[in-house]
């Protein structure tokens, strides 16, 4: 999930003390220098990102001399000596080939020349090489060489489609009969009916291929707590659930009429491909709505053609929640 960076967030991963793992990274601002040995280093970092999971470095920010990888205090770059722009020059002219859709995000500290440079690298789908004509890959927190079979790896990204699940909260009201303190032995009249409006919570999977090839065979899994669901409503069940889903569709192929009702008949269920850049509508379930700014989480899965299965994890607090 991407950040929105600012001096505030800053200072709260140092307060918080978030350690560096896979996807972040501290450097000091003597790692941006104009030398030969600096910029190599940037070169290597940088793509090593790449050729990893994707990931965000924060130059300008000191590390802890006793606890290594967490951050200890701002440490603010010249913006005169390094520029946004001079990182932007090394990085294209240093990688090859050259990082797609690659942030540097400045931020300043105190004074107006006072900055730390946020740089997200996103996860390439081909092999970057750095300016000294190795691949490196991000491995316990440093920047390691790859293997050739790691590089192959890499290489075959985009061969295969890549799917991720996402997940949307639709809130909606609907006026409804409200029959439960009436008489149900016979009709009432509409205008003596009791109207109420009755909110239904909805949480929308939606499966997209993020990848360049289309997704032929999608299977899902996603698990959360028993307690989201609509019909627990006493909170009695604190279990997890498992639902599966998949991109299959079923053609209607006539309609029956029957009196003032009509029935639909379909055809066997067949996979609906999912496009590049193109999602699926994979389920809809009713929620509890008294959970819906819990700290649960969802924890999902997904197969597609021959792909590596694809995990991660959500706050259901984290969700989009849209009003209709």
């Amino acid at each position: 999930m991407k950040e929105n960076w600012s001096l505030e967030l800053i200072n709260k991963y140092i307060d918080n003390k978030v350690e560096e793992n896979l996807h972040l990274d501290y450097k000091a601002s003597g790692s941006l220098q104009k030398n030969d040995k600096k910029t190599n280093e940037l070169s290597k970092d940088i793509s090593a990102f790449a050729n990893s999971d994707g990931g965000t470095i924060i130059y300008g920010i000191k590390e802890n001399q006793l606890n290594k990888h967490l951050p200890e205090e701002i440490d603010p770059i010249d913006r005169n000596e390094i520029s946004k722009e001079w990182i932007e020059q090394k990085l294209q002219g240093n990688i090859t080939p050259r990082i797609q859709n690659l942030l540097i995000i400045p931020i300043t500290v105190n004074e107006p020349n006072e900055v730390i440079y946020v740089i997200e690298v996103p996860k390439s789908d081909t092999a970057h090489q750095a300016n000294d004509r190795k691949y490196y890959k991000r491995f316990n927190f440093n920047s390691e060489p790859m293997y050739d079979y790691e590089i192959k790896d890499i290489l075959n990204r985009n061969k295969f489609p890549k799917i991720d699940l996402e997940f949307r909260i639709v809130i909606e009201n609907h006026e409804v009969n409200n029959t439960d303190n009436q008489i149900k032995t016979f009709v009432l009249p509409e205008h003596k009916l009791q109207k109420e409006i009755r909110e239904d919570v909805n949480l929308y999977v939606y499966a997209r291929n993020n990848g360049k090839i289309l997704a032929n065979y999608v299977n899902a899994y996603f698990i959360f707590n028993e307690k989201f669901l609509h019909e627990n409503r006493d909170n009695e069940k604190d279990s997890e659930l498992q639902y599966f889903s998949d991109n299959t569709v079923r053609d209607v192929l006539d309609i029956e009429f029957r009196g003032f009702n009509t029935q639909e008949k379909y055809g066997p269920s067949r996979y609906d491909p999912i496009l590049p850049r193109q999602k699926f509508n994979l389920k809809r379930i009713r929620l509890n709505k008294d959970y819906l700014s819990s700290e649960y989480e969802i924890k999902w899965v997904v197969f597609a053609d021959n792909s590596e299965p694809n995990k991660g994890i959500i706050l259901l607090e984290n969700i989009e929640i849209i009003h209709k």
